[in-house]
């Protein structure tokens, strides 16, 4: 399966980008359970590139989506915004214990990337931020 969409890097867009890359997730052969899973560290990487790549401005996010049949998938997020590796993100340790309304906005993102993903990757590649992300179906 190979994929590729561009959108409008807006938060009201988040939706329609998620349906689509949830379509992706499921035709890969991933159980409900790891499709929202997955879903929502893929929501955090959305969302991130809105804020930090654009402040909330406009933008696209190029989005390719491929698999290995029965294997893996891998999703590439492209930005066009100033360099950002959210992967060197400097955050103090989220004592688990935190109620989620304490936690400071974004704290999460990374953390939910990191669990759910099995390999992710940045480069700046020319004028874009490349963020890959994988997970293996077994």
């Amino acid at each position: 399966m190979d994929k590729h969409k561009i959108f409008y890097a807006q938060l009201d867009l988040l939706h329609p980008m998620l349906s689509w890359i949830r379509g992706a997730f499921k035709e890969a052969g991933f159980d409900e359970s790891m499709v929202r899973k997955l879903e929502l560290a893929m929501e955090e990487a959305l969302v991130n590139i809105i804020h930090h790549a654009y402040h909330d401005k406009p933008g696209d996010i190029d989005v390719q989506i491929s698999s290995v049949s029965g294997q893996s998938i891998t999703i590439t997020l492209k930005d066009e915004g100033p360099p950002f590796n959210p992967l060197e993100e400097k955050r103090e340790a989220i004592d688990p214990s935190t109620p989620l309304e304490e936690i400071e906005e974004g704290g999460l993102g990374i953390l939910f990337m990191k669990k759910y993903m099995d390999n992710i990757t940045y480069q700046r590649q020319g004028t874009n931020n490349v963020l890959v992300l994988t997970k293996n179906l077994h």
